[in-house]
């Protein structure tokens, strides 16, 4: 056997691989020999078919099998054996020409590290949301959670309001022949009208309105809507609006609790009974919830401007990978299935983008822990599952107890803390600018209105 390592380019690697008739001879003998255990031919004992008639019967599929067993065996030896070699992703036979009793020649191509210059980052400034939470901010999210927890009441012939509840019915009307559409009808809609996701259009229209009542109003059609409306049918796809006749079935309002003992008591599960210490619970969980939010952004802004200023070319294989990891999760997402109508070809090609700058990402990311030998500590790991059992000692342990007994998602829980550790490292090296919520949504407004105009 012969073999021939070439760089294909910067960060990847052919192996080209030249084998003979007799280098494959002993492994398709011997798995011909293990298909001959498993056949029962007529005429002959089962376990006893001459091997030339196993060969014969079954030789080119076999042979087929063992060339690429070879080849995968060869690559081990070669490329996985190789210090000086650091593959990524897997590896991928691009040419395969072999046929029964014949020489093989192949290639692999493969995916290596790149080298990564990291960068100083101490005069590149990135924006930190930094939000005082306030007592209009604890008073809005206790008054969220009376309206959820609200009993709605009976309004007898009295007009829907802003902040009410209606049940209605939706059919479609074609304008041409002034008739319902049939099969375009949506019944037992439920909803508020202060949920922001309703159309403005039908907000309005059904403010004033009561139980009983029956109207028509024009809808206009989201682009972006693929069930073609609200019955799912695709009429006149390229109107802007629809028309719609509308009946009220049912309006109700919402009556809520007084923020008293029995209420935080009832929605704490007995945990708080004082109003005012619950109040103190509610500013908590908002200052916790606006510094996770102001992480996410931070990191995600680090994020970009590491690839900005890290053009880091990324090996096929590991775009590649990535892809494999957003199709797999479209499946676990469809009960294991991806959908009859799955464009595999067009999601891959659409998400390309993403998937190499994870790929990116992740080199830098990965060259910032091999420079700042960055590890993860028992105590840290201790930490890690008692944030997830939110401090309870026993739940902590019965949470690590579990990741310990499955390796992989130990070793994520691992390369999660990693991660947070290169996110703290870059943070104080990088020139952050602590921005208020006015300040920071300004910013990003901005930046948006940026990138629009880019695409335009």
């Amino acid at each position: 056997m012969e073999t021939t390592l070439s760089k294909a380019s910067p960060v990847e690697y052919e192996l080209d691989l030249h084998a003979t008739a007799d280098d494959i001879e002993p492994k398709l003998k011997e798995a011909l020999k293990e298909q001959r255990k498993h056949m029962d031919v007529q005429g002959f004992r089962q376990g006893k078919v001459p091997l030339g008639l196993v060969k014969k019967m079954h030789g080119e599929q076999i042979g087929y099998k063992v060339a690429q067993e070879f080849v995968q065996e060869a690559f081990e030896d070669e490329v996985e054996g190789n210090d000086d070699i650091e593959p990524l992703g897997q590896p991928t036979i691009t040419e395969l020409n072999y046929e029964l009793d014949q020489d093989l020649h192949a290639v692999v191509r493969f995916g290596v590290r790149p080298e990564v210059d990291l960068q100083d980052v101490s005069s590149e400034q990135i924006s930190m949301l930094e939000h005082e939470v306030t007592e209009e901010d604890v008073e809005e999210e206790i008054e969220r959670l009376r309206t959820k927890e609200a009993d709605l009441l009976p309004m007898e012939d009295e007009p829907a309001g802003e902040e009410d509840f209606v049940n209605i019915d939706l059919q479609r009307i074609d304008p041409q022949t002034d008739t319902p559409i049939i099969g375009d009808k949506d019944e037992d809609l439920s909803f508020f009208l202060d949920d922001e996701r309703l159309k403005e259009e039908l907000r309005e229209a059904l403010k004033g309105k009561k139980a009983g009542d029956t109207f028509r109003v024009e809808l206009p059609q989201d682009p972006h809507d693929h069930d073609h409306g609200p019955g799912g049918h695709d009429h006149d796809h390229d109107e802007e609006e629809r028309l719609y006749e509308v009946t009220v079935n049912d309006v109700k309002q919402r009556d809520l609790p007084p923020f008293d003992e029995a209420f935080v008591e009832r929605l704490t599960e007995q945990e708080f009974s004082d109003p005012e210490a619950f109040r103190d619970e509610v500013r908590r969980q908002l200052e916790e919830q606006w510094d996770e939010q102001a992480r996410e952004m931070v990191q995600g802004e680090i994020v970009d401007k590491m690839l900005e200023l890290h053009p880091v070319p990324v090996p096929e294989s590991v775009i590649e990978t990535y892809l494999d990891s957003f199709v797999n999760q479209v499946e676990q997402e469809n009960d294991g299935e991806l959908p009859d109508d799955f464009d595999e070809e067009h999601f891959r090609n659409r998400n390309r983008r993403d998937a190499e700058k994870q790929g990116r990402w992740m080199l830098i990311r990965d060259k910032i822990i091999e420079e700042e030998d960055l590890e993860v500590t028992d105590e840290e790991l201790q930490e890690f599952f008692a944030d997830q059992a939110q401090g309870d000692e026993v739940s902590a342990q019965q949470i690590e107890q579990f990741y310990r007994q499955m390796p992989k998602m130990m070793d994520r829980v691992k390369q999660q803390v990693l991660s947070d550790k290169v996110y703290d490292l870059l943070i104080d090296r990088f020139d952050v600018q602590k921005k208020s919520r006015e300040e920071f949504e300004e910013e990003m407004h901005q930046q948006h209105q940026g990138q629009q105009r880019m695409t335009s």
